[in-house]
This record gives C-alpha cells, sequence and structure tokens, in this order.
C-alpha cells in the first residue's frame, strides 16, 4: 500500500516535490457544523469544546517539510522521544499570545493571534513551496485563515462538509444507494419525529431505540429511549424549547438500537477526481457511543471485508458526486445476530484513526499487532512528561524489537482543566499478538496506577 502522506497528496493533486500541507487539528469543528436554530436534545449542551490540546496528535502526521499548528508549544522532552522513534520533526507555529481565550477553537485563536496575514514563520514556510492547508475539518472559521493567510485549502468548503457529515445525510444518501441500514427515520420537524416513532414503537419489543442529533459526536447527542413514556417525556420537552426557539426545525435520526458484537472504523480517500483509494479497516473500541480507541488487524472474514470494501467504493463516490474529496471515516458495526451494517455514519473529516495511519504503517507492518488506546485518569497536580516516560520504561517501543508502548501524545495529560488533575495519554500498543498487546495496556495501567498522586480512572 502506498505510504499514506504520499497517497493523501496524489489523492488533492498536490504536487509531490513542490507541495507541504500545514495540519491543523480543529476537533472542535462539529460544533460551528451546527445550526443555529435547530432544537436540541434536553440536557445535551448546544456545543461540545474538544481539548485544544488534541491537536498535537498531527505531529504524527507532518513530514519534514510540513508545518504543524497548534495551541501552544510542545514539550521538548515529548519531542525528544519522537526524535528517538525516527520522526521527524516538522515546522511548528503556536501563537505567542499568553491572553488568548481557552474556551476559542484554535482556528479563533490563530486568526485573534496573527490579527492580518499570515505570520512571517508561517510565510517563510509557505513560500519555500506550495503550501496548503489541510484541516481536520472545515468550517467558515478554517475558510476564514485560508482566506487570511493566502493559503489555499487542500479540502472542499463549508456548503459541502456541513451537508455530507450530518447524520441525517448519511442515512438519506445509504437509503438511495440501497446499502444496509439500522431500522429508523430521518426527521426535522417535531410531528416527523412522532410519526417516526409511531412507526419505530414495535421495535421496543427487541429493545431499545435511540435518537440522534444530526451534528452529535463521541457519543455526545444521544439520547436511548426504552419506552413510550420515555419518549413522550422527551417529545414534552422539546415541544417546551420549541416555544423558548419559535421554531420546530429538528435535525434528528430515530433508530432502532443494534446490539453489537464487533464495532468497525473504516477509513479511506476519496481523490479530486473521485477514485477511492487507500482503504483501511480498523476494528473499533466503543462504549454507550464514544470511541476510546482501535484494534488492528480487524477480524473480519474475507468475505465481509469485501463486502466493506465495495460499500466504501460506492459511498466515496457517491460523495464525490456530492462535491466532496479528502478523508472520509465510516462507522459500521457487526450486530450479534450476525448482520453487517457497512455504515452508521459518515465523518468526512479526518476521524481519530486517522492520526495514527502514519504510525501503524511504519512501526506495525503486516504480521504486527496495535492497540491505540487513550488512558483517562485523575491526580493531584500536573504531570511531567519524563515521569510517564520513566514509569512506562520497561515497555516502551523499541524500533529494533519492533514491539511496545508508544506515547502518541502528551499535551492532553495537563490540559483538560484548568488545575491539570484531569488529564488522557494517548498511546499505542504494538506487539506480535492481540494477547501481546493486551499485556502492554495492563502494564501502563499498573504503572500508571504507582505514579505519585494519580488516581487512574480508566474508561473501560
Amino acid at each position: 500500500m502506498t505510504k499514506w502522506r504520499e497517497a493523501w497528496m496524489e489523492a488533492l493533486h498536490i504536487d509531490s516535490q513542490r507541495g507541504r500541507l500545514a495540519w491543523l487539528g480543529n476537533f472542535e469543528v462539529e460544533q460551528d457544523w451546527r445550526s443555529k436554530d435547530v432544537i436540541g436534545l434536553p440536557g445535551v449542551p448546544s456545543v461540545t469544546q474538544a481539548p485544544l490540546a488534541l491537536s498535537e496528535l498531527a505531529l504524527l502526521l507532518a513530514a519534514p517539510e510540513d508545518l504543524v499548528l497548534l495551541p501552544s508549544e510542545p514539550d521538548d522532552s515529548f519531542l525528544s522521544y519522537l526524535l528517538s522513534l525516527g520522526w521527524r520533526s516538522p515546522a511548528i507555529f503556536a501563537p505567542e499570545s499568553k491572553s488568548l481565550s481557552s474556551n476559542e477553537s484554535l482556528t479563533c485563536q490563530l486568526l485573534a493571534a496573527t490579527s492580518s496575514g499570515a505570520p512571517s514563520a508561517v510565510r517563510r514556510w509557505a513560500e519555500a513551496g506550495d503550501g496548503f492547508l489541510l484541516p481536520h475539518g472545515v468550517s467558515v472559521w478554517e475558510e476564514a485563515l485560508a482566506e487570511d493567510w493566502h493559503i489555499p485549502l487542500a479540502a472542499p468548503r463549508t456548503s459541502v462538509t456541513r451537508e455530507v457529515n450530518s447524520k441525517l445525510f448519511s442515512r438519506e444518501l445509504c437509503e438511495q444507494l440501497g446499502i444496509p441500514q439500522v431500522p429508523g427515520r430521518t426527521v426535522r420537524t417535531l410531528s416527523e419525529l412522532e410519526s417516526a416513532f409511531a412507526e419505530l414503537a414495535p421495535h421496543l419489543a427487541e429493545g431499545p431505540l435511540v435518537l440522534k442529533e444530526g451534528m452529535g459526536v463521541s457519543g455526545k447527542g444521544m439520547l436511548r429511549i426504552d419506552s413510550a413514556a420515555k419518549f413522550q417525556q422527551v417529545l414534552r420537552m422539546l415541544r417546551q424549547s420549541a416555544v423558548r426557539q419559535g421554531t420546530e426545525h429538528t435535525e434528528f435520526v430515530l433508530e432502532q438500537w443494534i446490539d453489537n458484537a464487533q464495532d468497525l472504523n473504516v477509513q479511506f480517500l476519496v481523490s479530486r477526481d473521485g477514485q477511492v483509494r487507500q482503504v483501511t479497516i480498523l476494528t473499533a473500541l466503543v462504549q454507550n457511543g464514544t470511541h476510546l480507541g482501535h484494534m488492528s488487524p480487524h477480524q473480519l472474514t474475507a468475505s465481509a471485508e469485501e463486502r466493506v470494501r465495495a460499500y466504501a467504493e460506492q459511498i466515496g463516490q457517491a460523495l464525490h458526486a456530492h462535491g466532496y474529496y479528502g478523508l472520509v471515516g465510516l462507522d459500521a458495526m457487526i450486530g450479534r445476530d450476525g448482520k453487517l451494517y457497512p455504515c452508521i455514519e459518515i465523518n468526512a473529516r479526518l476521524n481519530m484513526s486517522t492520526y495514527h495511519t502514519r504510525l501503524l504503517q511504519d512501526w506495525a507492518p503486516a504480521g504486527k499487532h496495535a492497540l491505540i488506546r487513550p488512558f483517562s485518569f485523575s491526580k493531584q497536580a500536573p504531570l511531567a512528561f519524563v515521569q510517564i516516560q520513566q514509569a512506562l520504561q520497561a515497555k516502551l517501543y523499541r524500533v529494533d524489537s519492533g514491539h511496545g508502548v508508544i506515547l502518541c501524545a502528551y499535551a492532553p495529560v495537563n490540559s483538560s482543566d484548568p488545575h491539570g488533575r484531569r488529564g488522557k495519554l494517548y498511546t499505542t500498543m504494538i506487539g506480535d499478538s492481540a494477547e501481546e498487546c493486551l499485556q502492554l495496556e495492563r502494564f501502563c495501567r499498573q504503572q500508571l496506577q504507582q505514579i505519585g498522586g494519580i488516581g487512574l480512572k480508566v474508561d473501560v
């Protein structure tokens, strides 16, 4: 398989000799795709702010000639660690201003910090070749940054990206293509929601339904409905919101809840001319709709893998017909009855798995197993990178052995709250078997618990 970055450049029709990418990990982009005049689920915040520190994961994707845009400079010890693995540092730009609000998106921070036009360091980088801005996803703010800095976007405009990232679009596109779907309906008004529930209520005898916001992400914007009484309660609250907001406009999908045997992440590139390439399939680790990591290789049968790849080709070509090109992720699953659901939703943007594609390709070649895993924990004080490094030293990945634990990002460890008492460590375990990866996971949990002042809280 072609190297991921090379394939990406080819798909975007960027000259491989002069082209270079400015990686922008604006994980919070979904909040900018949400319509302001849409009724949301009760008790679910209308804005979800992803930690800015997640943008550090883009370092794993960048080539030495690229640029990575970050909210702050990375820790020197962490960069030295990456260099020891053979990683080569790209150019890095972070705003110098210390007065920026942490509540602002990374893109808005960059716009505010530079006032007008690209800063000199960014200009020098762009002038050394043909520079392109490649964000996690495109909203009006990324369009504004590209225009202000005079760096063209390597992605479609917001008018396209917002449409194709809606769960309503995913479902309706798959229905048009004849791709198997979970029983359900898309709804755009409260009256349509009532009708959809009346149609799907018989499925309550088999298990709950789930109501999803069109732009919900990472388990947020989802509500399980296990009875008619629960639905009526939710409907009453939505009607109250409709009165307050002066609208009955909704963007919901109501579906049957499927007990799954295996969650999947399918990722591929759609080129500017409509070709679908670099299809990769990982097992996704999911809890209550929230993605908690991935495993490679997947456990699909050859027949199921062939069908998944065929559906990816079909969906990719349909997305191109709607004006989209670039990276696509599909959430898919296999139910406990063995039925394949090849597209639960489309994520036409970078995905969490995207940031590990180069790592897996370079450091977990064919025959190796990998477990991509974040550890969430609480602690009494900020945690230095060297403390983590020392605690895990015995099992850290070594290039000569080809297995061990890779530390993928350090910034999220201390950035989840103002006092640094909640953190998340992103890791990848590489071994010769799935069991070895799980042993490495247990080792990490045990060692982190022994660092002074930490009470580890692992998600699963």
